[in-house]
């Protein structure tokens, strides 16, 4: 809920942007050669200000070819010391912001002891660092990968003004997620663990309205499970909600009866994830609201019919469920994917990786489950019948359409990786990530 409030605190707030290249990572020996410098006022881009600098030694060949930077293009630009009084003019008091500040402001500081020249005192943030707490899932978060998702303009990665504007472009985004996520102190912008995360939302007895968090519901994008629990944080209600009116109206009308304390929304992405997340909590839910959740999960993702007419019409596709091995499906977030063990249906049984740049790890991933499970030491995953019976169909539904879901035996990975790779390939491209996450977040 975005409140003036949090847009001031933060519109107040000044930032400077900025980018080094070098000539390495060795603060004691290497030198600089571009800084880029953006200024943030009022959640607005302002002024902007590069600098090629004259390193007075040989740029290595690979940071060439890595920057675009020739050797023949520093030779007449100043050195550090014949900027460095504008740099830090430029900077002022500002908030220093940076995709990997833990390089950057240290590498800077360095400059400036050589220089005999007092350190930054500036308070700092990183967006590399802030992008792990919003999006604790993401298994990259390179400028580059960040700015596709965000649809962010960056043609010239590794030139110090165009990372600067693009680092800048990402944390006004941030700072619009923590005014729409109604941010209450500044501190939490160096510290969001646990407070912000774009996949999550929390809410309070005491400063939530009912009203308030059906609304919220309906604007959820993707699947997402809604957690409800009463003192000591027992578990009084959950629901794998599809987006599905008569799914809100359901959880709606429970959240109404129940003395409830808390009441978390998590994105799932694919409804197979939601569903394996709502077995976590399904056993503590009231046997009536298990029934009622089954038949409308049942009826809405599968169609209409008893169990055993579903059982009948998919026999086929549930026979080779059950003697397949693993489950592999999209991800919440763009470029990334989920496996399971199908007998080994569990949040921490998965693994979350990318493709392609993550090839050897699923290999190794599928190989380890598998012997795993020869040596009966995979752990199972314990799913009530009803739950289980949903879970069966709903894969068996999709098995059939060739969506949504990838199902194989562990010999179709293992014996000819080629082959299983053209297969992925084929079911990426027929399967596109839909969720446009985190882009659109709760």
């Amino acid at each position: 809920m975005e409140t003036y409030s949090s847009k001031k605190m933060l519109a107040d707030m000044s930032f400077c942007v900025f980018d080094l290249e070098t000539t390495g990572g060795n603060q004691k020996k290497d030198k600089i050669i571009e800084i880029g410098l953006v200024q943030i006022d009022n959640l607005e881009v302002g002024a902007k200000k590069s600098f090629l600098i004259n390193p007075e030694r040989k740029i290595p060949d690979f940071i060439q070819k890595l920057t675009s930077i020739t050797q023949d293009e520093v030779e007449d630009a100043p050195t550090i010391d014949a900027v460095i009084d504008e740099v830090l003019e430029f900077i002022g008091d500002r908030v220093l912001i940076a995709h990997n500040s833990s390089f950057d402001i240290p590498f800077l500081n360095s400059v400036l002891e050589r220089l005999g020249r007092k350190q930054l005192e500036n308070k700092g943030l990183c967006t590399n660092l802030m992008t792990k707490y919003l999006i604790p899932t993401l298994m990259n978060s390179n400028l580059n990968y960040m700015s596709r998702i965000f649809n962010i303009s960056h043609q010239k990665a590794h030139r110090a003004l165009d990372d600067a504007i693009a680092t800048a472009q990402l944390f006004l985004n941030y700072l619009n997620i923590f005014i729409e996520k109604d941010i209450k102190k500044i501190n939490h912008l160096y510290y969001p663990k646990n407070r912000y995360e774009l996949d999550l939302c929390n809410f309070k007895k005491d400063t939530s309205e009912h009203d308030e968090i059906v609304a919220k519901m309906k604007k959820i994008f993707a699947p997402f499970v809604i957690t409800v629990k009463g003192q000591n944080g027992i578990i009084l209600f959950s629901f794998p909600c599809t987006n599905k009116e008569n799914e809100i109206q359901f959880i709606s009308e429970r959240i109404k009866d129940l003395e409830w304390q808390t009441i978390s929304i998590k994105l799932s992405g694919p409804i197979l994830e939601a569903l394996i997340r709502f077995n976590h909590s399904f056993n503590k839910m009231d046997e009536a609201d298990q029934e009622e959740a089954i038949t409308m999960l049942r009826q809405n993702l599968i169609g209409d019919g008893t169990k055993e007419e579903l059982k009948a019409e998919y026999k086929e596709e549930l026979q080779k469920i059950k003697q397949a091995d693993f489950v592999l499906m999209n991800h919440l977030v763009p470029e990334q994917f989920t496996i399971y063990p199908l007998g080994a249906l569990g949040i921490r049984q998965g693994l979350i990786f990318r493709y392609p740049g993550h090839d050897k790890k699923l290999i190794q991933y599928i190989n380890s489950k598998s012997n795993r499970k020869k040596a009966q030491k995979l752990k199972e995953i314990h799913f009530p019948e009803l739950l289980q019976d949903l879970v069966n169909l709903y894969m068996a539904k999709n098995l059939r359409q060739e969506r949504e879901l990838m199902i194989f035996k562990d010999s179709f990975a293992l014996k000819n990786k080629d082959f299983f790779f053209t297969q992925l390939d084929k079911f990426i491209e027929t399967n596109p990530n839909k969720y446009n996450y985190p882009e659109a977040f709760i």
